[in-house]
């Protein structure tokens, strides 16, 4: 293929043939209307991004293999939401990505007089205006798609989320950017976190998980019973209790944090970069059951388990009026380390 962006287009009729972005709606059981965005970058990464479910990624092959776990409920509408204790789990297909927030994550509880569910609302808010770009950097094309989650009422917050996703031709990375604003009249305390899961066939025994950890602390009994295998990846068991880590990471000179999940057997995996200055707490989900065969990696921006918005001492990030915040993560996905 010819080095230019113009001299690609004497070879094509289409831009599909070099990247393509399919847009459906899903119908049928609990997924029944659910927007779909699939973007295949021309090289070795496909994704599947819901714009229905707060511009979330649903799945992502490398490689033609799949990256992330699936839960049994699969792809489920906006409207089935129930905020109430954890039922928030019968709408968390997991996926590539869920984002938790933006008033709330962690268990559920109740402040002054509010119930609060599992992980916040943000994950089951649709997106507005939605939009895609095909656009060009250097010689080769290129895909962004965004939209806005509102996350707002009378006598409350009244926060918006825009996030953006940007592809490049043959480039097998996926570079999200979150833009979090207070649209209201007054000071405005928010929570934020990517809940990245990984699943089967990256994820299976002996799967490397390289973490730049400072000091890693487990949340429950059980994870201090198996504290010494925080980074090792086994087959399949049941019944396996979840076990949670919290970790400090490591900040560069850059003020960057990364990770790798990597398999070597397979030759897949993926490095996960972002500013440890914005996101500077980190939760370890460690799920190793049979049919809940996931590894959850969590970045965000105030303790899981510290006082919550509405609590004394909470330590979530403020903004003014008007005020934004924008977080910045690169999933890059490698076939060698």
């Amino acid at each position: 293929m010819s080095n230019t962006y113009q001299e690609k287009l004497a070879y094509i009729g289409d831009l599909d043939q070099l990247m393509s972005l399919k847009e459906s709606v899903l119908s049928g059981g609990f997924q029944d209307g659910v927007r779909v965005l699939e973007i295949n970058n021309g090289g070795n990464l496909t994704a599947t991004i819901l714009p229905g479910r707060c511009m979330d990624l649903y799945q992502v092959h490398y490689k033609g293999k799949n990256m992330n776990y699936i839960a049994p409920c699969g792809i489920v509408a906006p409207e089935y939401y129930d905020a109430q204790g954890t039922r928030w789990l019968r709408n968390f297909f997991v996926g590539m990505l869920t984002t938790c927030g933006l008033q709330h994550f962690g268990s559920p509880t109740v402040i002054n007089g509010e119930e609060l569910g599992l992980h916040g609302r943000i994950a089951n808010t649709p997106a507005e205006n939605v939009k895609y770009e095909r656009g060009i950097e250097g010689n080769n094309p290129t895909i962004s798609v965004e939209g806005t989650m509102r996350e707002a009422r009378i006598f409350g917050e009244n926060l918006a989320l825009h996030r953006k996703l940007e592809f490049g031709y043959e480039d097998d990375s996926i570079i999200l950017t979150d833009t979090i604003t207070n649209l209201g009249f007054g000071d405005r305390q928010f929570v934020y976190a990517l809940h990245l899961n990984y699943g089967y066939p990256l994820l299976e025994e002996g799967t490397k998980l390289i973490l730049d950890t400072l000091e890693t602390i487990p949340r429950e009994e059980n994870a201090a019973k198996n504290m010494d295998t925080w980074n090792q990846i086994e087959v399949p068991q049941y019944p396996y209790p979840e076990r949670c880590y919290f970790h400090k990471m490591k900040i560069d000179e850059a003020g960057k944090c990364q990770y790798t999940i990597f398999n070597e057997k397979r030759h897949i995996g993926v490095n996960v970069q972002y500013d440890g200055h914005d996101l500077p707490f980190f939760c370890e989900w460690k799920m190793l059951g049979k049919g809940e065969y996931v590894l959850g990696l969590e970045p965000m921006n105030v303790f899981l388990d510290g006082p919550k918005i509405g609590e004394a001492g909470c330590a979530a990030p403020i903004l003014a009026p008007g005020e934004d915040k924008v977080y910045k993560v690169k999933l890059q996905f490698v076939d060698k380390i």
